[in-house]
């Protein structure tokens, strides 16, 4: 994969959350009611944006985040990791008056995992913030975003970026029946299996199903679609391409986040100018590498583990 030099870089802007994640370790998910013993558990940084951010500053990319933290420990440890990851960490605001966001998330043995996020300061990046800072975006070759924020405030930075033919990824996750005029505001989308079935009522288990689900994504106003299949792989439809691609072979510790390395691993990707095809295959291999690691914080593997990997199972991206 040909990168640009550090002075060429093009500019990625994350605008996402930033949360606090603990997640606990169990043998399997508890049912209604139960409670079980979890073999482990662990407290880190979290947030599909302030992952999707690392991710894309880690394989190469000149990352600016915009998002909101609380006036709390969470929030420094979030803004000082950001510092250590060489993001530019200008527009984080802060606020007074609620604390950082949170997840909650189960991981089970078998490397399968359930989240519940509260919003917390992430609730408080508002329109207004972004007009404040629509420059910023303006000036961007990349907006990348997704949905734990508020969604008029996503609205507002995919608006702003596509009057200014910013090249624009939509994470649609959590997804939500509510962003159906998100689509057509995104050149590409990057939903999972279970944000397909939520907004199209198909779950893509396979390449017949994903290719049914990718026709009424695209009735919807989707353009260029990747849907993230976890462990089977992903399907990708560019309009004169589709295409199914399984997943390199890895042995899976926490999947916790592994979308969130892909879109930041396809938005480089896209920044160092490959073809849409190989951006997604750098993706694919960068959060398969990630899953092999315990939780989001730093799982998202450098450039040159990447390409290791890709010669490691003969697969070229120039």
């Amino acid at each position: 994969m040909n990168t640009n030099s550090n002075k060429n870089q093009r500019n990625i802007v994350v605008v996402g959350s930033i949360n606090c994640d603990q997640t606990a370790y169990l043998k399997n998910f508890p049912k209604i009611n139960e409670t079980v013993f979890a073999n482990n558990s662990q407290l880190s940084l979290g947030g599909k944006g302030l992952n999707q951010a690392t991710a894309a500053a880690r394989l190469g990319g000149k990352v600016t985040m915009i998002s909101c933290v609380g006036n709390d420990v969470f929030g420094d440890l979030a803004k000082t990791y950001l510092e250590e990851n060489q993001i530019n960490q200008e527009y984080i605001k802060v606020s007074d008056d609620i604390g950082t966001g949170t997840a909650t998330i189960y991981v089970t043995d078998s490397g399968e995992n359930m989240i519940a996020v509260t919003a917390g300061a992430n609730a408080c990046l508002s329109p207004e913030y972004i007009r404040e800072h629509a420059d910023v975006i303006r000036a961007a070759d990349i907006l990348i975003v997704q949905l734990e924020l508020p969604l008029n405030t996503v609205k507002e930075a995919l608006t702003i970026a596509a009057d200014a033919n910013v090249f624009t990824v939509l994470n649609p996750a959590p997804a939500s029946d509510k962003i159906i005029d998100l689509l057509e505001l995104s050149a590409v989308i990057t939903p999972n299996e279970t944000e397909v079935e939520i907004l199209t009522g198909i779950y893509p288990d396979n390449e017949s199903t994903a290719k049914l689900a990718v026709v009424e994504l695209k009735k919807m106003g989707a353009k260029i679609v990747i849907i993230t299949m976890g462990d089977k792989g992903y399907y990708l439809s560019t309009g004169k391409t589709d295409t199914f691609v399984p997943s390199l072979p890895v042995i899976a510790v926490d999947p916790t986040g592994a979308g969130d390395v892909f879109n930041g691993a396809f938005s480089t990707a896209i920044a160092n100018g490959l073809k849409i095809e190989n951006c997604a295959q750098f993706a694919s291999a960068a959060a398969a590498l990630s899953v092999t690691k315990k939780t989001a914080q730093d799982a998202a593997p450098t450039r040159q583990q990447t390409e290791d990997f890709l010669k490691l199972n003969k697969i070229e991206i120039v």
